[in-house]
């Protein structure tokens, strides 16, 4: 065994055993830090009610019940205290060591703490903003809310629960690596970035569609069977109180977000490139998009019942038109603003084999949804044609064909443009015979989307055949409940058809993928791209091996230091 494989053996046994050291410590710092912050929750509580009584919670009347109140969270937080505070300061004592402050773990146990502390703040935060809306707006309050303790518990909270977030965010300033984070050290802090983010932008639409909820209500009130007045006491100032705080607090909190990972690229353009970024935006792209054609589905919908009859004017409730009115101009600013900010950071910062993935994933998988829509939208319009065709205007039902229209009809107005725009757009890529084309041929995402819809395809028709073939043989045999002429066989066809024609359209895309291999330029493309994968894995180790070398000079430094003043104080002793 050479010194060279000694040197490297013993090297990876330190790291595993770091990592189990990391582990143990972040580990029980963390959960101290949520049972002591849990137990310092309703100690507050208690005390605050202890001290302001107001009689509304008939349980700490009696001193047994005052004592549990407060020696329950209490004998958490004497406990848990001193157990973080114990493994706290023997964390902030290894920080200190090379590597430390940028190992993963570190980050994750920062990041999670900063979450739950962030969570906490911005709901009473919510709280407080809803409390007082409520009151500017004259509602009459509940029992609950009514107590000056609960409004001083959520000042409490907030500013408490700010102050360690604050602290927790300047520790990560004082690591030295943000926005330049290696390996899974990164991608902690963008997938906390991300899920913020995402939490923010849903409690901003969903809190504005709500306030455009109400504005509508109070515009078509004349034309509904219950006003805002009946609904209940204090019912509208409520909901828009709670709506109004979720659009401040939603807005507060994405706005931050935003321009912290503005900030973050602007000094570190690779960041713009990174997969977790653009999941990011193409997640927010969907979510915006979902709630911009779902409320065009539903008035769709609406509409066409009300035409074919389905529906009288006086049977429409009035939630049905308030709530795809609130939230269609939201999600649709939502849509549009998310899908510039792609399409800029795509232009700005490029992409990466990571964010070419992402942005393939997206463009299937809502081509697939799409796809879904179109595919029962159409099954549903034709059986209601060939129903009006061939059994004309009777039917079972009242409006049980105008229900068959409206469904069909709303589904393809949604699917319909879905799909194809993001099938057309990927379908021009992987047509394209280049180095880009290839690329989205041999895709993963690509090759699952087409597979599967040929493969459920398939399976449709045979199904559905099957099942066509037994009710013919069953009526050729003389059987008399086989009702081959029936609805059953209509339906069967419907959709076999419906399904043939979709799998003949993607089997031509595999088809056409085929024939455009080319296996010298393939192997090649694998070769190169090996070898760019290799490139960016040795520049991430050698820049991680240049940041400990950095740590491990400035340390030994400091030791040379240390030993040239210890030098200088024995010759100064031995001199005098």
């Amino acid at each position: 065994m050479t010194e060279q494989t000694m040197t490297e053996q013993s090297t990876a046994e330190t790291g595993r055993l770091a990592m189990i050291r990391r582990l143990y410590l972040y580990l029980i710092a963390f959960i101290s830090l949520i049972a002591g912050l849990s137990a310092a929750y309703g100690l507050i509580e208690a005390l605050i009610r202890l001290w302001i009584p107001d009689g509304t919670v008939s349980g700490l009347s009696a001193t047994g019940s005052v004592q549990r109140a407060i020696a329950q969270p209490g004998g958490f937080l004497i406990v848990s205290a001193p157990i973080f505070l114990i493994h706290w300061r023997y964390i902030r004592r290894l920080v200190q060591q090379p590597g430390e402050s940028r190992a993963a773990l570190r980050k994750l146990f920062i990041y999670a703490a900063l979450a739950t502390t962030a969570y906490v703040s911005a709901r009473a935060l919510y709280h407080i903003i809803e409390g007082s809306f409520q009151l500017l707006l004259g509602a009459a309050p509940s029992e609950e809310e009514m107590r000056p303790g609960g409004w001083v518990a959520q000042f409490f909270h907030a500013g408490i629960h700010l102050i360690l977030s604050l602290y927790f965010a300047r520790l990560l300033q004082e690591d030295g690596d943000l926005g330049v984070e290696l390996g899974w050290a990164g991608s902690w802090r963008r997938l906390f970035q991300m899920l913020v983010g995402l939490v923010a932008l849903g409690l901003l639409l969903t809190g504005a569609a709500d306030v455009l909820n109400f504005v509508w209500r109070a515009l078509l009130e004349p034309f509904g069977a219950a006003t805002l007045a009946t609904v209940g006491t204090g019912w509208w100032q409520r909901g828009i109180s709670g709506s109004l705080a979720a659009v401040l607090v939603g807005a507060l909190v994405w706005r931050l977000t935003n321009l912290y990972w503005n900030a973050l690229m602007t000094a570190q353009p690779p960041e713009g490139r990174m997969a977790l970024r653009r999941l990011y935006l193409y997640v927010a792209t969907v979510l915006a998009a979902a709630i911009t054609l779902v409320p065009v589905a539903m008035l769709l919908r609406l509409g066409v019942l009300f035409l074919f009859g389905g529906v009288d004017t006086g049977d429409i409730d009035i939630d049905d038109l308030t709530t795809p009115l609130g939230l269609l101009p939201v999600g649709a600013l939502a849509w549009r603003w998310h899908w510039l900010q792609v399409s800029a950071e795509a232009q700005r910062y490029g992409d990466s084999r990571e964010s070419e993935f992402v942005r393939r994933l997206y463009y299937y998988a809502v081509a697939a949804t799409g796809l879904l829509l179109l595919w029962i939208g159409l099954v549903d319009l034709v059986r209601a044609l060939l129903d009006l065709a061939i059994i004309g205007s009777i039917s079972i039902e009242k409006g049980f064909r105008a229900h068959q229209f409206s469904s069909g009809v709303s589904l393809i107005a949604v699917g319909a443009p879905v799909w194809s725009l993001h099938w057309r757009t990927a379908q021009r890529v992987a047509e394209q015979d280049n180095e880009a084309g290839r690329a989205e041929r041999a895709s993963w995402p690509r090759r699952v989307y087409l597979y599967g819809i040929a493969l459920v395809g398939a399976l449709l028709i045979l199904f559905e055949l099957a099942q066509v073939v037994y009710r013919l043989l069953l009526w050729a045999l003389g059987d008399p409940n086989a009702d081959f002429f029936g609805a059953e066989t209509l339906d069967g066809l419907v959709r076999a058809a419906t399904a043939a024609a979709f799998w003949a359209v993607h089997l031509l895309a595999i088809r056409n993928d085929t024939r455009m291999v080319d296996e010298e330029a393939e192997a090649a493309a694998r070769e190169s791209e090996h070898k760019e994968r290799r490139r960016d894995d040795l520049a991430a180790r050698i820049a991680e091996l240049e940041t400990e070398l950095s740590a491990l000079r400035a340390e030994l430094a400091e030791m040379e230091d240390e030993d040239l003043e210890t030098d200088e104080e024995q010759e100064k002793n031995e001199e005098e």
